[in-house]
């Protein structure tokens, strides 16, 4: 089985915080073996999550750009492939997100097509 590294946003991308990604469609992904993590306000889901360190093996950035987090992540984990959830600003707000994943070298997927089963 191939690990992939999945990194959510959390403002208007997880339920806890206003967008359409499902924990419960998370867990599934972390009972098939892969790895979640948090990339944005992750405050919110550690303060509204019951067991949110069981779900999620990363927390950040702190203290740094999202781009330089996600770029951490890559050179120390080893994975299959990389991928950021969240927010696309051509799409919505002012999110740097799509570019943050963009120059870390990961995947992009905006919220709305991982909660419409992208991958």
């Amino acid at each position: 089985m191939s690990v992939v590294i999945y990194a959510f946003d959390v403002d208007d991308t997880l339920e806890v915080s206003g967008g359409p990604v499902q924990l419960a469609e998370l867990m599934v992904l972390h009972r098939a073996g892969h790895v979640l993590g948090l990339c944005g306000n992750w405050a919110v889901v550690t303060a509204l999550v019951l067991d949110w360190h069981r779900l999620f093996s990363f927390i950040g950035p702190m203290e740094m750009s999202k781009a330089s987090f996600l770029a951490q992540v890559k050179r120390y984990c080893r994975a299959e492939d990389y991928v950021m959830v969240g927010n696309d600003p051509r799409v919505f707000g002012n999110s740097p997100d799509r570019e943050a994943a963009e120059q870390a070298g990961w995947r992009f997927l905006r919220e709305a097509e991982f909660a419409a089963g992208g991958r």
